[in-house]
């Protein structure tokens, strides 16, 4: 059989499976499961559907969408989440068809609820930040709404309908290091935060493991301190006692700035001198960092930029749901300080 010139609606309706009427929603970007609309969207363009694969990436300008932020920690609380969710905001300030809601994932939180909300609300796509656990991430995924996640886990790999934004921290941290050990003479470092709490902090720990590495010079894990996170790391007293079990290094890399000045209230404590005795490094580059005494080296993270690009990248991924996942990262700027 020779191929349609006019491809129609009831055509996708029966290579899909599919209802006339629910393709006919989806096409006209009304509601249906975002999978549905996915492969409706998907067959359209590949069946030649009035030149859709040109008419689709339009559409999003023209249609009211609604985004949910979700989150497990109270943002606005949290000085670089306020910034970058305003950010965000400022960003919805310049169109006039994006809505913007939220869903706090609690203690007590049961994943039923979060898709009853989702569906509620008719959803067109989900903006993640803080989100990490194990237990509701996946299953998050497996919805197939499109999702752009503030950092991702480390336990899962990146493939799906979804893209992950974060700061650039390798290579910055390696090459910070490596500086410390080839110019200032540190023979040893350590890190302190929880590595595994997701993959900005990962990186961290795993930079500074390389530049020892590059140097020549081995890691000593008795050097760091890398508790979970249910460790109090903003009490300086508990940390102080539990750095004074570990053996103190020369240089902290701490997993953010918050953990920094932390790490500096502890070792005042223990009648360390920074920089003196020790030094140490952050990531964030938050007030706090700058108004601490002494004032704290560490990394400018763009949150502005980071809040713009999660909006920009997750309505991209609303119109392109087919396009395989990105990981983008938004370069970070060493600034140093008194610390080091």
């Amino acid at each position: 059989m020779g191929k349609k010139d006019r491809i129609t609606v009831q055509d996708i309706a029966d290579a899909l499976s599919l209802s006339r009427n629910t393709v006919s929603k989806a096409l006209n970007n009304q509601y249906v499961p975002p999978r549905t609309r996915e492969r409706v969207l998907s067959a359209a363009i590949e069946m030649g559907y009035k030149s859709y694969g040109t008419v689709a990436s339009t559409d999003l300008d023209k249609k009211h969408l609604r985004i949910v932020l979700i989150t497990s920690k109270h943002l606005m609380t949290m000085t670089f989440f306020i910034q970058l969710v305003r950010a965000i905001e400022l960003r919805l300030d310049e169109m006039d068809n994006v809505e913007l809601l939220q869903f706090t994932v609690s203690k007590a939180f049961f994943f039923d609820r979060l898709v009853d909300y989702l569906h509620e609300n008719a959803v067109d796509g989900i903006i993640c930040i803080e989100l990490f656990g194990a237990d509701y991430v996946p299953r998050l995924i497996s919805l197939g709404f499109p999702t752009v996640f503030f950092d991702f886990p480390i336990y899962l790999s990146v493939s799906g309908n979804y893209d992950v934004v974060l700061p650039e921290s390798f290579t910055s941290v390696k090459n910070f290091c490596l500086t410390l050990i080839r110019e200032r003479g540190i023979r040893s470092l350590g890190f302190v935060g929880d590595y595994t709490h997701c993959t900005s902090f990962y990186e961290r720990f795993l930079a500074m493991r390389e530049a020892l590495f590059l140097a020549g010079m081995e890691y000593d894990a008795d050097c760091s301190f890398i508790e979970k996170d249910s460790f109090p790391y903003g009490d300086p007293e508990a940390l102080a006692r539990a750095l004074a079990r570990t053996q103190i290094p020369e240089c902290y890399i701490c997993a953010n700035d918050t953990i920094a000045v932390s790490v500096i209230r502890a070792l005042k404590l223990l009648r360390k001198r920074v920089p003196r005795d020790v030094m140490v490094a952050g990531f964030d580059n938050l007030p706090e960092a700058k108004n601490c005494d002494p004032a704290l080296t560490t990394f400018n993270v763009d949150k502005t930029g980071l809040g713009r690009k999660l909006l920009d990248v997750l309505l991209a991924r609303i119109g392109r749901p087919r396009e395989k996942s990105q990981v983008i990262y938004l370069q970070s700027k060493q600034i140093l300080r008194q610390t080091t």
